[in-house]
């Protein structure tokens, strides 16, 4: 007779795996985690890329995943701050079910008097969510991965919205991309042409012929180059982006060193809400800054961060704001 003490932990560690094993092949869905299909043929193939409008929808996500969505969505939820402002930016507030944590901050939220009116759940734990029984939940391309392996386990539409927008134009996209997923098409179709009559209307401020002026995004350390929605955003205003002109690509650090050597005509900064003469102060305080002629012509601009920071349907008052300062 074999004794079993010692193999004991073992056997039953194989038998608990093996219990969890047939548990998650009898209760998992067959399209559950990675295992959901491609696209068909008939998406178009830009970088957002949907069906038909008739439902069921079909729509390719971020990670190359089909998401398919049953019915106009009744109950959304939203996990990342950007995507709360497209959300709330085409579908009825009561509609939306959860948000980001960032959504309950008014130093940051432009969606502030819409969450506390009907004070969603934050979107952090996912069996809390789950409990809300959403018809479609939208995170970010930056997401947890396991979060979104849960959620599609159970079948619910679940799609990676791609969030480190570059462009203007990816930011009008993603609105109609919202707009087809949430089945608020018209809402959505409605913002676009909004969100493009305000920036004509601020490119219009640049008189014909005129000098582009040089402007520099700071935000702590650093500032924007290329591939950044904030050089997009000072191109279409005609403006030239002094960090890409000096060789930045993305977000990144740069010195006093380069800010004296860009010498930048306009220099344009976030702060926090009600503080955006202290940033001022700080700004006109540092050597480098204070000998540029931004700084001596007073040309150096601090908006609150609902204001500078937004990648959504909201990156129109940045343009508006840089516009009527620079443009008067």
């Amino acid at each position: 007779m074999v004794k079993l003490g010692r193999f004991a932990p073992s056997i039953v560690l194989a038998i608990l795996v093996c219990t969890i094993a047939a548990a998650v092949e009898h209760f998992v869905p067959p399209d559950a985690g990675l295992q959901i299909n491609r696209a068909s043929a008939g998406l178009r193939g830009a970088a957002i890329r949907t069906g038909p409008p008739a439902y069921p929808r079909v729509a390719l996500d971020s990670d190359d995943l089909t998401v398919r969505v049953a019915r106009p969505a009744r109950r959304i939820v939203s996990q990342y701050w950007s995507i709360d402002e497209y959300v709330y930016s085409v579908a009825p507030p009561d509609r939306v079910v959860a948000v980001s944590e960032s959504a309950y901050l008014p130093n940051i939220s432009n969606v502030y008097r819409e969450v506390q009116k009907f004070r969603p759940v934050i979107a952090t734990d996912p069996e809390r969510v789950l409990r809300l029984n959403p018809d479609l939940l939208l995170v970010s391309s930056t997401s947890r991965a396991d979060f979104c392996a849960l959620v599609r386990s159970t079948g619910a539409p679940i799609y990676r919205v791609f969030t480190t927008f570059t462009t203007l134009a990816q930011v009008a996209e993603t609105i109609r991309l919202t707009g087809y997923l949430t089945g608020e098409d018209e809402a959505a179709g409605k913002k676009v042409n909004r969100f493009w009559s305000e920036i004509e209307r601020a490119k219009a401020r640049r008189k014909p012929g005129a000098k582009p002026p040089r402007v520099l995004g700071f935000s702590g350390h650093a500032s924007y180059g290329t591939e950044t929605l904030f050089d997009d955003l000072v191109r279409t205003l005609g403006a030239i982006n002094v960090g890409a002109e000096g060789g930045l690509k993305g977000y990144g650090a740069i010195n006093s060193e380069q800010i004296v050597r860009w010498n930048p005509e306009w220099i344009v900064a976030g702060s926090d809400r009600g503080k955006t003469g202290q940033v001022l102060a700080s700004l006109m305080a540092d050597p480098a800054i204070a000998i540029t002629p931004a700084a001596r012509a007073g040309h150096v601009l601090v908006f609150e961060f609902n204001v500078f920071l937004p990648t959504s349907p909201f990156t129109t008052m940045l343009v508006n704001a840089i516009a009527e300062a620079i443009y008067g």
